[in-house]
């Protein structure tokens, strides 16, 4: 992607940003069924990190992809906060209460 023009996104700076970008999207997905329809990305840095993460909230689960612009894998930060995003407002709480309890063989 290094010689390709970035697509239009939005910036997000440091976790604190990108939680915000994340909630900032997922209000508009919610008042807004063709923003919500569309993939939108974001341009997250820190420091020298700079990676693209694209998202899809038109239906649950949200999609994510994450693309490092330096080739590097997700850092903690970047992999917390969307986990977190995920669980608390992207319905994965809900998935996990709402599953079966497995009965265990002890035999």
């Amino acid at each position: 992607m290094e010689n390709r023009q970035l697509p239009e996104y939005t910036l997000a700076e440091g976790p604190e940003g990108l939680d915000q970008v994340l909630n900032l999207f997922l209000q508009k997905s919610k008042s807004d069924p063709q923003f919500a329809a569309q993939e939108h990305y974001i341009l997250y840095q820190l420091n020298e990190q700079k990676s693209l993460i694209k998202t899809d909230m038109s239906q649950q689960p949200f999609l994510f992809w994450y693309y490092d612009l330096n080739g590097r894998p997700a850092t903690e930060a970047v992999k917390k906060v969307i986990a977190h995003f995920l669980w608390e407002k992207g319905g994965e709480k809900e998935r996990y209460l709402d599953m079966p309890v497995q009965e265990y063989d002890n035999g």
